[in-house]
């Protein structure tokens, strides 16, 4: 299974809020013609957590707390009804949907995420897009930076998997 760091695709609803601060994404080239819709992709990425990275967004969650940063310990129905239907959902906003794209928004005090899934017939894109609001954003992001990569490459691995993908 081949993710490999590529552009954000030309036709992303991402692609008119480029540079950002920050941006990123991964493509996975599918070997089959499995039809699967960005939503359900959305909803995979976050409500199938390994064990070991719930472990993780805890210990982040108690290391953020002291300096007012929000933390989600979210019902995962709950987030899916809320991807589906674009509505918000805690700390979470549907920013934009296509027939190909969903994408979603997280905004707390020091910055501002956005995370696309965009499914195309043979291609499957992850892409990440940060604004800081200010230096504690910046401080925070280049923080967990490393992580994030590891983080992002791993939870798209396991939606590849249990997809059949």
């Amino acid at each position: 299974m081949k993710i490999h760091k590529t552009d954000i695709p030309p036709r992303s609803l991402l692609t008119p809020c480029l540079p950002g601060d920050y941006h990123d994404c991964f493509t996975y080239g599918m070997t089959c013609r499995r039809k699967i819709s960005p939503d359900d992709l959305m909803t995979a990425f976050w409500t199938t957590m390994p064990g070991w990275l719930n472990t993780l967004f805890k210990l982040r969650n108690a290391l953020v707390r002291p300096f007012g940063l929000q933390t989600d310990n979210g019902d995962a129905k709950q987030l899916e009804k809320a991807i589906r239907s674009g509505r918000d959902y805690r700390m979470m906003s549907v920013v934009g949907k296509t027939d190909n794209e969903t994408v979603i928004s997280l905004d707390d005090k020091h910055l501002k995420a956005y995370l696309s899934v965009y499914a195309e017939a043979r291609e499957i894109h992850l892409s990440t897009l940060v604004r800081y609001h200010n230096r504690l954003g910046f401080f925070y992001f280049n923080l967990i930076r490393p992580f994030h990569t590891l983080v992002v490459k791993s939870m798209f691995r396991r939606i590849i998997k249990a997809h059949g993908l």
